[in-house]
């Protein structure tokens, strides 16, 4: 049986979302005050939950979607901390992310956008 290394992450509001949909009553500054405790700490999970993250022994949540040619992607299994959402449900791994940096401050992204026709709907 596969096991993983994972960091417990600082509070946020987005994960006290997650809580309150799930039941947690309690406001904000409670869930932070109980999370803060724990944020930093590791802990060891076993069972199958998916590949490892490239990077560490954390679970690979995402898969890297950097293009690689011929229709693919980097599929690098990344997990939440090593993962770059440069876009909705989008990641890249530390690599291709430098990567893809590096193509956004050469002015590449303005470049491939000088050419595309918007759509004109009905």
């Amino acid at each position: 049986m596969p096991c993983y290394v994972t960091t417990t992450k600082p509070p946020s509001q987005a994960e006290y979302r997650l809580w309150q949909d799930i039941g947690y009553t309690g406001s904000y500054d409670q869930y932070a005050r109980s999370m803060a405790k724990h944020a930093g700490t590791r802990k060891f999970m076993c069972g199958d939950f998916g590949p490892h993250c490239a990077d560490c022994m954390d679970v690979g949540d995402n898969l890297c979607d950097y293009p690689v040619g011929n229709g693919k992607t980097c599929d690098r299994p990344i997990c939440e901390t090593h993962a770059h959402e440069i876009a909705p449900n989008l990641h890249y791994c530390d690599g291709h992310y430098a990567a893809w940096r590096e193509f956004v401050a050469g002015g590449g992204v303005a470049e491939e956008l000088r050419t595309v026709v918007a759509f004109k709907g009905a």
